[in-house]
């Protein structure tokens, strides 16, 4: 269903470039076209609502509920209880309770995941550090806690749970912590019907204002595309952000903002932003390109742009404030310092399912398949050395230099948006984490009308199908081409996805380029363009 979804998207975009193009306007009445963009737009409807049943799998679910109890379990019980088992304890404690109500984690190897090195111990060894977890917790929180964990072993399948404290625990910031807990989960019971449902459809509801924001500041026809492209892309299709907690707030809140911002709300647009930045850091990218306009107009207008400035303070402001306010409810800095020292162990040896610009460079190729520059290291017996090589810089330098010149050819909510291009240059993220492609789609959806944006929001549609192919192979090439095997979760599946995004983001700067091109042209010309 997801291909044919793509299908009508492609092909509905590519008639919307017919019916702007000059043949269109000189054979077909302006009502034939009116009547053809709506019937295009019907389709896309019709589409869209097939795509919401695509998302959540027709309620064919996975794990036969659409409760994802695994990230759940992290998200949920890592902010209710973040006061006492801070970014290090969520596991050892976890153990402690199972065992208080029946030990049911079952490990294969009999290990657990210690948080504070992120190494694999003994469950037998961790198990004798009782009293370091229990003291931890007073006494009514401490049977509230094993109220909560006995649920979600309960909710597991019991080779899932004997799998879920060697995983890498919970990874929010301290201000995600502080609103996510300090307002939500510490006052709603995960064992309660409809606490747990009104935790469960606050990402949904999120979806669906962002929808409407789209189309109200670019039109149905974007907001349909949105739709369309979360519920058929591949990269979005896993559970990890899907009856979860709040875990598409970071896209959203990034997409919103460039919604405001075209539509003039520039703080409210700043505060969005902001929270974004709190919830996954790397949306800090995106605040590249406005920066680039403020400096402009300053340098060559000698004039402060209000709304950018407005923009910008909001943003500060907002990140300045949860963070002070994050500080006093865990009692001081060293909660911040404890979370960057997690993160730092997190991302140390990379990961298979990253994507971005240095997952491409730091690949190499054995026997014609690309594999971790890192992951032949640890083969090796050797420790990965995470540096970065003369080649990286290089292909920075010739990617970023050019896109940051571009940047003053673009409106103000297209600056925000192009700032996907330093997403991807700067920054590595695992691939759950790229439902901020919604930024993207809509820079190029905003305008189908053109050829290069409608090519750029076509391909990246066929970017999401073609990720299905890259997971599960393709039949026909299997046994000739080694790039239609099916490599599932391993790096192959990621490395060629970021090689395909790294194609959009080639599209992005040329589209500024191609801008700035002509703003130079009509400047010199004295014409007034935009």
């Amino acid at each position: 269903m997801a291909h044919v979804l793509v299908a009508i998207a492609v092909l509905a975009i590519a008639a919307y470039v017919a019916l702007e193009s000059r043949a269109a306007a000189r054979r077909l009445s302006a009502a034939l076209c009116r009547r053809a963009r709506r019937a295009l737009l019907a389709v896309l409807g019709l589409a869209g609502v097939l795509a919401v049943g695509t998302y959540v799998d027709f309620g064919l679910f996975r794990y036969g509920t659409y409760l994802n109890e695994w990230d759940f379990y992290h998200y949920y019980v890592g902010t209710k209880y973040a006061p006492e088992l801070r970014y290090t304890n969520l596991y050892g404690a976890t153990l402690l309770a199972d065992v208080e109500g029946g030990l049911r984690y079952r490990n294969p190897r009999g290990e657990i995941r210690d948080l504070a090195t992120a190494r694999l111990r003994s469950v037998m060894t961790v198990a004798t550090e009782a009293q370091r977890y229990r003291s931890r917790f007073s006494e009514s929180r401490w049977r509230e806690f094993v109220a909560d964990i006995t649920w979600f072993k309960q909710q597991l399948p019991p080779q899932r749970w004997s799998l879920i404290l060697a995983d890498h625990g919970y990874n929010g910031t301290p201000a995600w912590s502080f609103v996510a807990g300090g307002l939500l989960t510490r006052h709603l019971s995960v064992r309660e019907p409809l606490s747990r449902w009104l935790m469960l459809l606050l990402d949904p509801l999120l979806l669906l204002a962002t929808v409407a924001a789209v189309g109200w500041a670019f039109g149905l026809r974007a907001a349909w595309l949105v739709v369309i492209f979360i519920g058929t892309h591949y990269l979005f299709s896993w559970g990890h952000l899907k009856g979860a907690l709040l875990r598409t707030d970071f896209a959203m809140g990034s997409l919103l903002a460039v919604c405001l911002v075209k539509q003039g709300r520039y703080k409210l647009a700043g505060v969005l932003l902001g929270w974004a930045i709190l919830s996954r850091v790397f949306p800090a990218f995106l605040l590249i390109g406005p920066a680039v306009l403020l400096a402009h107009g300053l340098w060559r207008r000698r004039q402060l742009d209000r709304r950018l400035a407005g923009f910008f303070v909001a943003c500060g402001a907002t990140i300045v404030v949860l963070v002070l306010a994050s500080s006093a409810y865990f009692g001081g800095f060293g909660i911040w310092r404890e979370w960057s020292a997690k993160l730092a162990l997190h991302y140390a040896d990379g990961s298979d399912w990253d994507l971005g610009l240095r997952t491409i460079l730091e690949a190499t190729f054995v026997d014609g398949v690309p594999v971790r520059e890192a992951s032949l290291a640890l083969a090796g017996g050797q420790t990965p050395v995470s540096a970065i090589h003369p080649a990286e810089i290089v292909t920075l330098l010739l990617l970023a230099l050019p896109a940051l010149t571009f940047v003053r050819a673009l409106e103000h909510h297209e600056a925000l948006a192009y700032g996907f291009v330093f997403v991807f240059l700067f920054s590595i993220a695992a691939y759950y984490y790229y439902l901020i492609l919604c930024v993207p789609l809509v820079f190029f959806a905003s305008d189908l009308g053109k050829p290069a944006h409608a090519l750029g929001a076509a391909f990246l549609f066929l970017v999401g199908s073609f990720g299905y192919v890259l997971f599960g192979g393709w039949e026909p090439l299997r046994q000739s081409w080694s790039l239609f095997r099916g490599w599932h979760q391993s790096f192959p599946t990621y490395y060629y996805s970021s090689c395909l995004l790294g194609v959009t983001v080639v599209q992005m700067v040329a589209l500024a380029g191609l801008r700035a091109r002509r703003l130079e042209r009509a400047s010199r010309a004295g014409i007034a363009v935009r």
